[in-house]
């Protein structure tokens, strides 16, 4: 369950999660591998946890080896909304973009969690 709480608790955090996406028509401004972090505020999940995700022309996936699938959007104000999904878990998050750092929160409805997550591009 470990590593499962690693790619559903980033997420986005999967951030996006986890993770900070180009807004539409914005040419891919945020392409590139991004390293998100997410500490978990309230609930069982316990540790901070750390993934990388991709954005390429503004669609995010996870950038990992576990079977987990990331999908996501931002809006032209640099909204980000994410969702994670491994097996019967998911992971909704939402944040922002600045430049080269996003961050937000992120919720978890199957284990009761929620926190916040930050992302770099790498």
């Amino acid at each position: 369950m470990k590593t499962l709480n690693v790619a559903l608790c980033g997420a986005l955090a999967w951030g996006a999660l986890a993770l900070s996406l180009p807004a539409r028509g914005a040419g891919g401004l945020h392409d590139g591998i991004w390293r998100v972090a997410a500490e978990p505020a309230t609930g069982p999940c316990s540790e901070r946890q750390e993934f990388s995700l991709s954005v390429e022309d503004g669609r995010i996936s996870y950038a990992g080896y576990l079977p987990v699938d990331a999908s996501g959007s931002v809006d032209a104000l640099g909204v980000i909304r994410i969702r994670v999904v491994r097996g019967s878990e998911t992971v909704a998050a939402k944040g922002l973009v600045r430049g080269e750092r996003a961050s937000g929160e992120w919720v978890s409805p199957a284990k009761n969690c929620t926190g916040s997550w930050v992302a770099y591009r790498s």
